[in-house]
């Protein structure tokens, strides 16, 4: 059942609503339709106007209403609301104070920025971030959260909400563990899509200095057959294992991006409770292409309901390494999350579809 509360008032005879959560976004968003006794005046909400909903009694989303849509034909007539968590002032406004940290680390910086928005921060799950950083500044004029994506995303963090408000860190390469979706149990539906659009059989990457003197490295994807190369210039890297580590990078980060899964379950519930992303799920759906269990990690989350299909849950799935963090330059030595990653994903796909 879901359930929706906006100035004081619950609204209930829904015709379809939907709300999704994603790690690629800070606020997660809702769209709403539903046809009204009366005329719009009787409606009761409006872009502005806080709201609330919850699904089998568990709050998913706290936010605010931002666009209103109402139509009439013939003898009908429709009324449709969307909006955002309150979050998504994150990723809207700019930064006015503090605009300077001295000894905090992404932690710190990161509970002060919310803070300034009226918003709650937490290291809920224990992500390592790393040292503080002596002095750090954000930019005049730039928004909060890209003043929050710049700090996390060298050291494979993301920031995330949990859809009524509160933020916290992930590291997607340690996420907690999933149900399993598996074809002819609980999967309802599933498509992949796999493609060689942005691969290529070599990366040849430079880095910095005169020509004659640049520093250069590759790397070379196998199952790429064609003779495709792709030239990228580094002018923040100068030692020979930043290029390298560049080069692996553009690599893995490409296979990893060429795989995609969407499906859907019956219900909004799994074994930890309401679905929701950031969690590992192992997948075997044969009609696909996917003949053997395959860990992916559930970037995007949809709950929906309508008087048709009833309650469902969309869940978008890739490779957990599509979030591996680009290598720092000026580090001489490649991180961790930089080095080559895992095969192909989908190489023994390739194999079964060609025989």
């Amino acid at each position: 059942m879901i359930e929706v509360y906006a100035n004081g008032k619950k609204f209930s005879n829904w015709l379809t609503a939907s709300v999704n959560r994603s790690l690629d976004h800070i606020a997660a968003t809702f769209s709403l339709s539903l046809q009204p006794t009366g005329g719009l005046e009787s409606f009761g909400m409006f872009p502005g106007d806080s709201v609330e909903i919850k699904c089998n009694g568990t709050k998913v989303l706290s936010g605010f209403v931002d666009k209103l849509s109402s139509s009439f034909s013939g003898g009908s007539h429709s009324v449709s609301v969307s909006g955002s968590e309150k979050t998504s002032d994150l990723a809207d406004c700019c930064l006015e104070s503090p605009l300077e940290w001295a000894e905090k680390d992404i932690s710190g910086i990161t509970g002060d920025i919310c803070k300034a928005f009226g918003l709650s921060f937490s290291n809920s799950n224990g992500v390592e971030v790393g040292k503080p950083f002596k002095k750090f500044s954000a930019d005049p004029g730039s928004k909060a959260l890209e003043t929050i994506s710049k700090l996390c995303k060298e050291r494979g963090i993301l920031a995330c909400s949990d859809g009524i408000g509160n933020v916290s860190l992930v590291r997607p390469d340690s996420c907690q563990r999933g149900d399993y979706l598996e074809q002819g149990k609980n999967l309802l539906s599933a498509n992949a899509d796999y493609s060689i659009v942005n691969r290529y059989s070599t990366y040849l990457v430079y880095g910095s200095g005169k020509a004659k003197s640049k520093v250069k490295a590759t790397a070379t994807d196998s199952e790429v057959e064609r003779n495709r190369l792709i030239i990228i210039v580094d002018s923040n890297s100068t030692a020979k294992e930043n290029v390298q580590a560049r080069a692996d990078w553009e690599k893995c980060s490409r296979i990893a991006k060429s795989m995609s899964v969407k499906c859907e379950v019956h219900g909004w519930e799994c074994s930890s409770g309401i679905w929701s992303p950031g969690v590992i799920c192992s997948i075997c759906a044969p009609a696909i292409g996917i003949n053997e269990m395959m860990d992916l990690l559930a970037n995007s989350v949809t709950l929906s309901w309508s008087m048709e299909s009833g309650e469902k849950t969309e869940i978008s799935l890739v490779p957990p390494e599509v979030y591996a963090p680009q290598p720092e330059s000026k580090k001489t030595k490649a991180s961790k999350a930089s080095k080559p990653g895992k095969a192909d994903p989908w190489a023994s796909i390739r194999k079964a579809v060609r025989g």
